[in-house]
């Protein structure tokens, strides 16, 4: 069964602001590795130095993430330049997987979106819910992507992100 741990800040230097949002999402988990953490940063952060630390502290962990306006933690909402939030999971390998791609300007949504969905339901028949990070502009329009993630799970797999 998965766990899930959340936690943000606001705190400007990237390499800090990723060890406390590990540290206070796994208190009192006996250490910082989990499997699987998706960072959500403002752009105001140094990306590379956030990834670079996760792995550091959590070397076992596959990362994933997005940039964004903001944040959505468990003080309330964060618009700074440097808001970071993070969703750090605990849990059999087999009950999750993830996958992306590169995409650019004049990608099929459609295409692309189904492309990955076929991918992440051989890796695990059994998904139940995705979390779709996409990078907005390529994806447009949105209801071509979800067509594209429906034609491989027609409507059993709850979509979010």
């Amino acid at each position: 069964m998965l766990q899930f741990f959340s936690a943000s800040t606001s705190i400007v230097n990237s390499k800090r602001a990723i060890t406390e949002c590990l540290e206070n999402a796994l208190e009192g988990q006996g250490s910082l590795d989990c499997d699987l953490i998706i960072i959500y940063t403002a752009m105001g952060h140094n990306f590379k130095d956030l990834i670079s630390e996760a792995h550091k502290l959590s070397p076992k962990a596959r990362i994933a993430g997005c940039t964004c306006a903001g944040v959505i933690g468990k003080n309330g909402p964060d618009e700074s330049m440097t808001a970071l939030a993070i969703m750090a999971i605990k849990g059999p390998k087999n009950e999750f997987v993830i996958t992306n791609r590169k995409t650019s300007e004049g990608i099929d949504p459609f295409k692309i979106a189904a492309e990955m969905a076929q991918e992440l339901k051989d890796r695990n028949p059994g998904i139940n819910g995705l979390l779709f990070l996409p990078s907005i502009f390529e994806w447009l329009p949105f209801d071509q992507a979800m067509g594209g993630i429906n034609s491989v799970f027609s409507h059993g797999v709850n979509v979010f992100g």
